[in-house]
C-alpha cells in the first residue's frame, strides 16, 4: 500500500513539474457587508476584483420610511471607469454618473418624440429622472 502511494504522489510531482497541469489561477477576491435593525434601516455593500484587476462595487444604506443613498462602481482592466451615486427619496430618484467610457460626453436630455402619459414631466438632466409612487400614479 505505502508503495502505491509512492508511485502516485511521484506520478503526480512529475507531471506538475512538466507543465501538463495548469498552475493555480488567481480568480480574484471578494468581500460582502451587510446589517439591519428592527425598523428597517439597513446598509449593504459589495467590493469584487478578478483576477486580472478589474473591479467593482455598490453600496447603500436605507431607512424604515423608503429613503435610500448609494453608489455602484465599475472598472475595466483597459481602464474604463464608472461611478453612479443614487438617491431616492420623496423628491424622486436622482443620480450622478462620472465616467471615461467612450461615446458619453454630457449632452442635453432626450426629448419624447410624441407625448405620451408623462410628456408633463420634465427633466432636470439626462441623469435624473423623477420617480413615481404608486398613490402618484391614481391622482
Amino acid at each position: 500500500m505505502i508503495a502505491k502511494v509512492a508511485f502516485f504522489c511521484a506520478a503526480l510531482a512529475a507531471v506538475s513539474a512538466s507543465g501538463i497541469i495548469a498552475p493555480l489561477v488567481n480568480t480574484g477576491v471578494s468581500a460582502r457587508s451587510q446589517t439591519q435593525d428592527v425598523i428597517g434601516n439597513y446598509a449593504f455593500g459589495y467590493n469584487i476584483k478578478d483576477g486580472l484587476g478589474a473591479t467593482n462595487s455598490r453600496s447603500e444604506v436605507g431607512d424604515g420610511y423608503g429613503n435610500k443613498k448609494g453608489s455602484y462602481t465599475i472598472t475595466d482592466i483597459d481602464g474604463r471607469a464608472r461611478r453612479v451615486d443614487y438617491v431616492a427619496d420623496g423628491h424622486g430618484f436622482r443620480t450622478s454618473v462620472k465616467t471615461n467610457e467612450p461615446g458619453t460626453a454630457a449632452s442635453a436630455a432626450a426629448a419624447p418624440s410624441s407625448p405620451g402619459p408623462y410628456a408633463d414631466l420634465s427633466l432636470q438632466s439626462s441623469t435624473t429622472l423623477p420617480l413615481l409612487l404608486p398613490h402618484m400614479l391614481l391622482q
